[in-house]
């Protein structure tokens, strides 16, 4: 009886040692991939920076924010909104044209210092373009005009 008991015994602690093994095994992977630092590429971080420069260029013109910021010259209000809807590690330079290339922002619309465009490896340019403004004029009626504005923002991170 006493043979039959450790055979049993010894069956049972291999199944131990095989479930806190593999446990072992787990933990060691999951804290692998936690400490694991991948390198990073500028091809990468140019293309993420572009993504979400016309990002979030793209929701301030779906929300109606970009065009009135833009057609009124309301620039301090433009540069508070981007500062708002970027990550606050992402520093931004926008420049206004319109369709003859003559800038329109005298004022710069900048986050950051301007040294930081200029000492840093990664930076994304990206191009949104305004066709015109709709306003509702006298009696109600909807007036369109075509003007465009060419916004190039410069995007990077500090």
């Amino acid at each position: 009886m006493t043979v039959k008991n450790y055979k049993n015994a010894k069956g049972q602690m291999r199944i131990i040692e095989t479930i806190m093994a593999a446990f072992i095994i787990f933990a060691a992977l999951s804290f692998m991939g936690i400490f694991a630092a991948s390198p990073t590429s500028s091809a990468y971080e140019v293309t993420d920076l572009e993504r979400m420069g016309y990002s979030a260029l793209h929701d301030l013109d779906q929300q109606g924010l970009l065009a009135s910021l833009v057609y009124e010259g309301r620039w301090s209000d433009l540069r508070t909104v981007l500062k708002i809807t970027l990550p606050v590690d992402v520093y931004f330079n926008l420049r206004i044209y319109n369709q003859n290339w003559d800038k329109l922002n005298g004022d710069q619309i900048i986050y950051g210092e301007s040294a930081t465009f200029s000492d840093v490896k990664n930076i994304a340019s990206v191009s949104y373009s305004l066709v015109g403004v709709s306003k509702i004029g006298a009696g109600g009626a909807i007036e369109a005009y075509y003007d465009p504005r060419i916004l190039v923002l410069q995007i990077t991170r500090g």
